[in-house]
């Protein structure tokens, strides 16, 4: 343990060159920030715009291109590069360039989530632009204090106050307004009670579905082809999802470990997507009735609308933010044998730790991820006797895949290191074919296994047979197919009622209390 420990340098990334301006852009949602450092990114006419999720970056890209023409704008993610070296880029901030004319760094917050801040931090730390715009909540202020202390502050407010509007019964529900789950079960129950009342008439968003899933869905919406919005908090993720009202069914939510309270800033990020600015003088939020087994706090509600958290400057957010998280590069690890690495990683966060333990603004971020992801590589070579290379195995264990797709990792990995025996198992995974006759739940999961497959394909272009065509096609057909199941299982009579009495019941019981207790007894 100690021997490796003496391999390893804690080494911050630094910038060469110090820029001519920085300025942050702080704010609720709907304020303006993002806009305004997008027309400065335009005037300028060379830069990056850096967000934290691809539809974020795609939704720039398209703004831009048809504002100054899609010759003059790149997108560049995990998964796609489109016009990669156009003078302006729009991208996920993983994928950000060291240095460039103009960042403009999106959600600065996000540099204290302990999976992913380490990107926004390299950024904050060692981004050599000439101008730097960071776009985030107020709350955020003490962090961009803390990476710039010259830094000029530009606070934006709401264009559109919210009113809170109390309950509201989900047959009272009128055009433009989204209604808010905190699971994927119950967003497909809710849309099935509120399609009961407008047949065909009702979007839905939640994580798991494909990106060009939820553009459908969006564009139904705001088209008016869709008159009501079934949605999860992934509207608080990179969703831009105006609407005139936002009902909470519920103000729980399990976060992993626990059902819990929603937190005020959470709710906050949520209700701050109602109002349509230009069509409503002000955004109305409250609480949906009406649905037996939802249940929502309008106390919660009422007071996550006004910020009650104060700053160090004296303007009031929700949470003080005021850490960056870092994490190791590869050389940071002092190893040449990928079988060292796991105790690298280890040694480096104990060294780390130690090192910041009283650091006011640097935080260690957590390294469980890419050591689960190292763990899945490993075993699948050893099972094979397989080797791959330093840089592969960093490479491979850095890429954008959850835990539950660890296996295909492990797949991947064993087709960079020449095992032919992959190639079947990765041709039936591209084939769009197998997803004619499939449920809602493998299309979204084809629709992850799709995403993964273009970013492999970008990277080891053909390998295993895997082609960002073949991939492309993949999310395609899947995206396709969730869109056709979601209009089915939304229709369903049956969705959301007990099995039973047919009466409706909570989405994650397939009986209601009373028939469940009959059943018992």
């Amino acid at each position: 343990m100690r021997a490796a420990e003496r391999s390893i340098e804690i080494v911050l990334p630094q910038r060469r060159v110090e820029p001519e301006t920085v300025v942050a852009h702080l704010g609720p949602t709907n304020s303006g920030k993002t806009y305004h450092a997008l027309e400065f990114l335009k005037e300028q006419g060379r830069g990056v715009y850096a967000g934290p999720l691809r539809m974020l970056a795609q939704e720039a890209y398209r703004r831009l291109a048809a504002e100054i023409g899609e010759e003059h704008v790149g997108l560049v993610t995990g998964e796609e590069r489109i016009n990669e070296h156009a003078p302006i880029i729009c991208c996920t901030v993983e994928m950000a360039p060291s240095s460039g004319e103009v960042l403009v760094l999106d959600e600065v917050q996000w540099a204290d989530d302990e999976e992913r801040g380490s990107a926004w931090t390299r950024l904050l730390l060692a981004g050599d632009y000439r101008h730097i715009l960071v776009l985030g909540a107020l709350d955020a202020e003490p962090l961009v204090r803390h990476a710039f202390p010259d830094i000029e502050i530009k606070v934006f407010q709401r264009k559109l106050p919210l009113e809170f509007v109390g309950e509201r019964a989900l047959r009272s529900v009128t055009p433009g307004t989204v209604l808010v789950a905190f699971s994927r079960k119950a967003v497909l129950a809710l849309a099935g009670e509120a399609n009961r009342l407008r047949p065909g008439k009702i979007a839905v968003l939640y994580g798991a579905m494909p990106l060009a899933s939820r553009r459908e869905e969006i564009d139904r919406f705001l088209a008016g082809s869709a008159e009501v919005c079934v949605a999860t908090d992934v509207l608080g993720h990179g969703v831009n999802l105006p609407c005139e009202t936002l009902l909470f069914a519920e103000t729980t939510k399990f976060d992993g470990q626990e059902r819990r309270n929603l937190l005020p800033w959470e709710m906050a990020q949520i209700a701050g997507r109602a109002g349509r600015f230009g069509l409503v003088d002000r955004g109305h939020v409250g609480v949906l009735t009406g649905v037996a087994w939802a249940s929502a706090d309008p106390r919660l509600i009422e007071s996550a609308l006004e910020p009650h958290v104060e700053l160090p400057s004296g303007h009031r957010g929700y949470r003080i933010v005021d850490e960056a998280r870092i994490r190791p590069r590869l050389d940071d690890l002092g190893v040449t044998d990928p079988r060292d690495l796991d105790a690298a990683l280890a040694a480096w966060h104990r060294v780390a730790t130690r090192e910041w333990a009283y650091e006011s603004w640097l935080a260690v971020e957590s390294l469980s991820p890419i050591r689960g992801r190292l763990g899945a590589v490993q075993r699948r070579l050893r099972e094979r006797s397989r080797k791959l290379s330093l840089e592969d195995t960093w490479k491979l264990i850095n890429a954008p895949i959850d835990e539950d797709n660890a296996e295909l990792l492990g797949s991947l990995a064993l087709a960079i290191a020449g095992d032919s025996a992959q190639r079947p198992l990765l041709a039936f995974l591209l084939d769009p074919a197998r997803l004619r006759d499939s449920s809602l739940e493998e299309a979204e999961q084809a629709g992850r296994l799709a995403a993964i497959l273009r970013w492999f394909a970008l990277q080891y272009p053909g390998v295993g047979g895997v082609t960002i065509e073949g991939a492309a096609a993949l999310e395609a057909t899947a995206a396709a197919r969730v869109v056709a199941r979601l209009r089915v299982e939304v229709s369903d009579p049956t969705l959301g009622r007990c099995r039973s009495c047919g009466k409706t019941c909570a989405p994650w019981f397939p009986m209601c209390d009373r028939c469940f207790g009959r059943s018992r007894s």
